[in-house]
């Protein structure tokens, strides 16, 4: 009876040191806010530096609803410099919408529609391309969606992925990003699109490793 008395209290004590550790264990630790998140992209990025960098505009913060909303400008000791923008949230997917309709809201028309290929990490990547014209201005933009840890170009495969991820995983969100730079002439877009379509390659698994 007395070494089954003992038996009983060890288990209890047992029980009583592992159901702390259980709910430990069991819950994630709480994620970093939506705004640290973003703070976290590096600033260097390859050889490409942050020589700039702006928050969100009231505008801005009505229209997306968020305030995770990042602008930043990365050089390489070049004329040509490359903004960084994601717009990011944990709990709301209308965050991540076609920004053709903002760009067309700041005056831009929308002269040419594309997809980018290009190489991420040794695997293919594929980007939505903008070719934007207000005035004599040229903006040349590649832009995507991340859901949880998927990117992808489309709007469509974006929603679904934000419902897998809410089904499947804690703490995922869902961002729009873009990397843009503007270009002097028609004849220099191509070379402009080149450079965008590296300064991607390096930034996006740069986003990725912070923005989740």
């Amino acid at each position: 009876m007395r070494t089954l008395h003992k038996r009983y209290v060890t288990v209890v004590v047992a029980m009583a040191i592992a159901a702390p550790l259980a709910l430990f264990l069991q819950f994630d630790v709480p994620p970093p806010s939506n705004v640290e998140a973003l703070e976290a992209i590096p600033r260097e990025i390859g050889p490409w530096s942050m020589v700039s960098q702006r928050g969100p505009s009231d505008k801005e913060r009505e229209i997306l609803e968020t305030d995770a909303i990042l602008t930043r400008t990365y050089s390489r000791g070049e004329p040509l410099q490359c903004d960084l923008s994601v717009v990011f949230a944990r709990d709301n997917r209308r965050v991540a919408h076609p920004p053709e309709i903002c760009y067309k809201g700041s005056g831009w028309t929308v002269e040419r529609r594309s997809i980018a290929e290009f190489p991420v990490d040794g695997a293919p990547f594929r980007a939505n391309r903008l070719l934007l014209l207000r005035g004599d201005a040229r903006l040349l933009v590649l832009y995507w969606y991340k859901a949880g840890p998927v990117c992808t170009e489309n709007y469509l495969k974006m929603q679904w992925n934000i419902i897998k991820t809410h089904l499947t995983r804690r703490g995922s969100g869902s961002a729009l990003c873009r990397v843009s730079a503007t270009s002097p002439a028609p004849d220099e877009d191509e070379q402009v699109v080149a450079t965008l379509r590296d300064f991607a390659a390096l930034a996006i698994p740069a986003v990725n490793s912070v923005v989740k």
